[in-house]
C-alpha cells in the first residue's frame, strides 16, 4: 500500500482508533497546512469526448485529489454491490484508453495525488436509500467497497454522491431518480459510520478516505444529519452550482454570496459545528443560460427570458472564447458582466446579427474563481471541487485548474 499525504484524515483516524480501542495515530505531516486542495471530478464518459480528455491528460502536477465518477449500485443475490456502468471505458484491458490502467500508472508517478471512486451521482442514486435500509444490506455494499479498494490499491478511498438522502426524486428514462425507501436521516449516518469502521479495520486507521457530496442549497442540506455524520468523513463536497431555481428569469448559478450561494451553504454547515477544513465548495466549468432576455443593462439579472438552458449548456473552454470576443458597451456583441455583491460573472449578447442575440450566460470566470479561492483560504476550508475536469481547456494547459492550484498553494515551499 502506498503512503500518501492526508490533510483532513487525522480526526477521522482518531475517532476510528477510539472506536477500535487502539492507540491514536500521530498527527500526519502536512496536517493543518494553510492551503486548500484542488479536487476534480473526472467522469468516465469523458472517454467519448475530445481527444485530450483522458486520465493521462489531466494536469496531475496541479491536482490534489481526483474523483472518478461514477460507479453505480446494483442488486445481487447477496445484497448490493458497486459496478462500473461502462466497464469498457473503465477497466477493459483491451481498450488502450481505459481509465483504470492509466490511474495505476500515473498514481505511481504522482503519489501525492489522491484518487477516489465516486459512487452515485445524479443518474445513479436510485438504490442508495434501499441499500441503506438495514444493517445487512449496508454490510453487503460496504464489503463491495472493501473488495474494490483491495483489488485497486491505487485508489485512496470512496466518495458517496447520494443525490439526496431524504429527498424523493422520481426516476426518468435517463436516470434512476432517488426514491426514499426508509429513514434516510438515521440510515445515512449509520452507513457512513459502518463504512468508516470497516475501512479502518481492513486498511488501518485513516489509510483510506471517505468523502461525501452534498447539495449546495440549505433547503436540501437540512434533510441530512450532518452533526451526526461528519466525524466519519474526511470531506463534505458542497455542490455549490446549479443554484438557479427560476426557469424563466436570469440568475447566477454558482454565486459566492447571496441568499442561495456558496457562502450561505458554508455558514449553515459551520453553525452545525462542521469543521471548516472538511468543507469544500464547488466551481462549475460550464454555464447556465437564457434566451430572449431584456437588454436593459440595469436589469440583466432577474430579466424575464425564454427559459433556462434553452439550447443546452456549454463548457468553459467554449465560454472563454465568447469572453475573448467581448466588446465595449458601445459596440454590439458579447459583453462581460460581473456582480460585485454576488461575486459572480456573466456574459450577454446584444448583436441582432448574432445567433446568440439576447442570450445571457451565467458562468465561472477567472475573476469570480479568484474570489472563491480567496474565500477558501480566509475561511480555512478544505478546498475546491471542480465539476468537471473536461470543461477546462486542455489545449491551453488547463488555465482554470492552474489558477486554482496557484491560488490555493501560494504558500507551498
Amino acid at each position: 500500500m502506498k503512503t500518501r499525504r492526508r490533510r483532513t484524515s487525522f480526526f477521522t483516524a482518531l475517532l476510528s482508533a477510539l472506536l477500535l480501542h487502539t492507540a491514536a495515530p500521530p498527527l500526519p505531516a502536512g496536517y493543518a497546512h494553510p492551503e486548500g486542495m484542488v479536487t476534480v471530478y473526472f467522469p468516465n464518459w469523458n472517454i467519448y469526448s475530445y481527444e485530450g480528455c483522458q486520465v493521462k491528460d489531466l494536469p496531475w502536477d496541479r491536482l490534489d485529489r481526483i474523483y472518478h465518477a461514477f460507479w453505480k449500485i446494483t442488486e445481487t443475490k447477496d445484497g448490493y454491490s458497486i459496478i462500473s456502468p461502462d466497464p469498457w471505458a473503465d477497466t477493459d484491458a483491451s481498450n488502450p484508453k481505459a481509465h483504470f490502467p492509466q490511474y495505476e500508472r500515473l498514481s505511481a508517478q504522482y503519489p501525492d495525488t489522491e484518487i477516489l471512486l465516486s459512487v452515485g451521482g445524479w443518474t445513479y442514486s436510485g438504490l442508495f436509500s434501499e441499500m441503506a435500509l438495514t444493517k445487512e444490506s449496508r454490510a453487503s455494499f460496504i464489503q463491495s467497497c472493501l473488495d474494490f479498494l483491495s483489488a485497486n490499491p491505487c485508489f485512496d478511498g470512496i466518495d458517496l454522491d447520494w443525490e439526496y438522502p431524504g429527498v424523493h426524486r422520481s426516476a426518468s428514462a435517463s436516470d434512476e431518480g432517488s426514491p426514499v425507501a426508509g429513514d434516510d436521516w438515521t440510515n445515512y449516518p449509520l452507513l457512513l459510520k459502518e463504512l468508516r469502521t470497516a475501512l479502518d479495520q481492513q486498511f488501518g486507521p485513516g489509510q483510506k478516505l471517505l468523502t461525501v457530496c452534498a447539495a449546495g442549497g440549505v433547503g436540501t442540506l437540512r434533510k441530512q444529519d450532518y452533526p451526526t455524520l461528519h466525524p466519519y468523513v474526511d470531506a463534505i463536497n458542497l455542490m455549490t452550482y446549479d443554484l438557479t431555481s427560476s426557469s424563466n428569469r436570469t440568475a447566477h448559478h454558482s454565486p459566492l454570496y447571496g441568499p442561495d450561494s456558496a457562502d450561505t451553504a458554508v455558514q449553515y454547515m459551520l453553525t452545525l459545528g462542521i469543521p471548516a477544513d472538511k468543507l469544500f465548495i464547488g466551481t462549475p466549468l460550464y454555464n447556465h443560460g437564457w434566451k430572449g432576455i431584456d437588454l436593459d443593462r440595469a436589469h440583466l439579472i432577474g430579466s424575464a427570458a425564454n427559459g433556462k438552458n434553452h439550447g443546452g449548456t456549454m463548457l468553459w473552454r467554449t465560454l472563454q472564447q465568447f469572453e475573448a470576443q467581448s466588446k465595449p458597451a458601445s459596440i454590439p456583441g458579447w459583453h462581460k458582466g460581473y456582480d460585485e455583491d454576488a461575486a459572480a460573472a456573466y456574459l450577454w449578447n446584444d448583436d441582432p446579427h448574432s445567433p446568440y442575440y439576447r442570450n445571457f450566460l451565467s458562468y465561472e470566470s477567472a475573476r469570480s474563481l479568484q474570489k472563491k479561492l480567496n474565500y477558501i483560504l480566509e475561511k480555512g476550508l478544505g478546498g475546491i471541487i471542480v465539476w468537471q475536469s473536461g470543461g477546462d481547456d486542455h489545449a491551453s494547459d488547463y488555465p482554470m485548474i492552474t489558477q486554482m492550484y496557484r491560488g490555493l498553494h501560494s504558500q507551498k515551499d
